[in-house]
């Protein structure tokens, strides 16, 4: 399966590239009064007008100060922004890769790892989160 990896304060994360529509460099966003603290804002892509969420803010991790490009996330129909710091590669990663994480105490986007070479990433699953 293709994921596309990418970094978030010097941490490495997967996320399946069936889930991402498009990965676009990061666009002028406009501020939300009142909303959540992980909405980062609205942005306007080709006409749409797209809710982007803060992947940090809504993980937990410590924010970083450049952002470079928003994942354009679907399910069905509805399309959301998920604004991270960069991606990396887009990786083929067979299931048997993923060594997944019991599920006790663990928290509810992640779902397991994968051990490359020269570095580990955080395999996550957020659609369920944002797609509310």
């Amino acid at each position: 399966m293709q994921m596309i990896l990418f970094k978030m304060n010097h941490q490495n994360y997967l996320i399946s590239a069936d889930a991402v529509e498009e990965v676009i460099d990061t666009i002028r966003i406009t501020k939300v009064p009142l909303a959540p603290h992980w909405i980062e804002g609205l942005i306007n892509l080709r006409g749409t007008v797209l809710t982007v969420v803060n992947l940090s803010r809504l993980i937990g991790v410590p924010t970083t100060e450049i952002n470079r490009n928003i994942l354009i996330m679907k399910q069905n129909e509805e399309k959301k922004g998920l604004l991270i710091e960069e991606v990396v590669e887009v990786v083929d990663i067979e299931a048997g890769d993923i060594q997944l994480m019991d599920e006790e105490g663990y928290d509810e986007y992640y779902s397991g790892i994968v051990s490359f070479p020269d570095k580990v990433a955080n395999v996550i699953q957020v659609n369920h989160m944002i797609f509310e």
